[in-house]
């Protein structure tokens, strides 16, 4: 009798286990956007003037950086050396090299959509 209770107990176990594990992979997700929700580009929220002129400033145009003041970086200060690099610092700020890891600075996710959205709409003087 001890040995069909612990067969059915060990049984009832790995049933237990099974449908624990199929209930936790029935909710994992495909990506960030499913879990979190998306970051859509809304172009006229995400202008030069209020979001990447700022962003710039604070994280990219600081001293000894690309303020001007290193004649080996191009200065983000000027809007025109912005635009003619803005493939370049979407490609840079989106694969996480730019800023570099000795600034200290981590974008977040937001900023780095920010940016591409302001790149894939033209990168306006808006």
């Amino acid at each position: 009798m001890d040995t069909i209770y612990k067969r059915s107990f060990k049984n009832v176990l790995l049933w237990g286990l099974a449908v624990m594990v199929m209930a936790i992979n029935s909710c994992a997700y495909e990506s960030e956007d499913d879990l979190f929700g998306s970051n859509p580009c809304q172009p006229e929220i995400t202008t030069y003037s209020d979001v990447i002129k700022p962003f710039i400033a604070n994280n990219c145009a600081l001293s000894n950086c690309h303020d001007g003041s290193n004649p080996a970086l191009p200065n983000w200060g000027l809007l025109e050396n912005v635009q003619t690099q803005a493939l370049l610092i979407k490609e840079r700020t989106g694969n996480r090299t730019m800023p570099p890891s000795s600034s200290g600075i981590v974008l977040t996710a937001k900023q780095i959509d920010d940016i591409a959205c302001w790149v894939d709409n033209g990168a306006q003087n808006n």
